[in-house]
């Protein structure tokens, strides 16, 4: 593994465009197996995020499935990213408030979606809508399958169940309804895009590479 300087260590970013072009940087070093040395500091930098607060660059909604790390893919270090994790990357009130907290707090100029390849939980919501009489185990799956069905019932007016990309594409359209609803139910977020202070981006990771693809 090999270390890379980064320019920009202090964190700061002037802009939407900034933060995308660092996310993409990272994760091209990530492919490569290349590290920026800021990001292997982490133990060295805690005591001064400690004493002075954070200011991460970007807020990444992703899901919660362990081969999508946030930090890892974009080689950031500990205070860069702002990370919400839920399973199916979807927007529910909670979820929603943390992205607000921080776009309005720490001036982060990014909300990025990040969906991913054999999501589980999209998986599982094709499943049920293929066969609804089937029960949920728990009334949470149910709430959860909820918020990310019409995604793919989107999908279905669009492309065969049967065709071959099908669960994939009901993925991006569940990464693009969450950007949507983002910016729909949060006046905040709305606020700040108006004002050209934010941006809302959507990607895909391929798990089986670790590349992520900006939508």
């Amino acid at each position: 593994m090999k270390d890379q300087k980064r320019t920009g260590s202090d964190g700061a970013v002037a802009g939407p465009k900034e933060a995308i072009a660092r996310l993409k940087d990272g994760n091209q070093r990530f492919l490569s197996g290349v590290r920026a040395v800021d990001s292997l500091l982490a133990r060295e930098k805690m005591p001064n995020l400690a004493r002075d607060g954070q200011k991460p660059f970007a807020v990444v909604l992703t899901c919660s499935d362990s081969r999508s790390p946030a930090e890892l893919l974009f080689d950031q270090g500990v205070g860069d990213l702002f990370v919400v994790r839920v399973a199916g990357n979807v927007v529910a009130p909670s979820l929603l408030g943390s992205m607000e907290f921080a776009v309005a707090n720490f001036g982060t100029p990014l909300i990025v979606v990040l969906g991913h390849t054999q999501c589980g939980a999209v998986n599982a919501t094709c499943a049920h809508a293929a066969d609804p009489s089937k029960p949920l185990p728990s009334v949470h799956l149910e709430e959860l399958v909820g918020r990310i069905r019409p995604a793919v019932d989107a999908t279905q007016r669009e492309t065969p169940r049967e065709h071959p990309d099908f669960v994939q594409q009901a993925t991006v359209s569940n990464v693009r309804r969450s950007m949507r609803l983002i910016s729909e139910q949060s006046q905040i977020v709305r606020k700040l895009v108006d004002e050209g202070r934010l941006s809302i981006a959507g990607a895909m990771l391929d798990i089986s590479t670790g590349k992520v693809a900006w939508l």
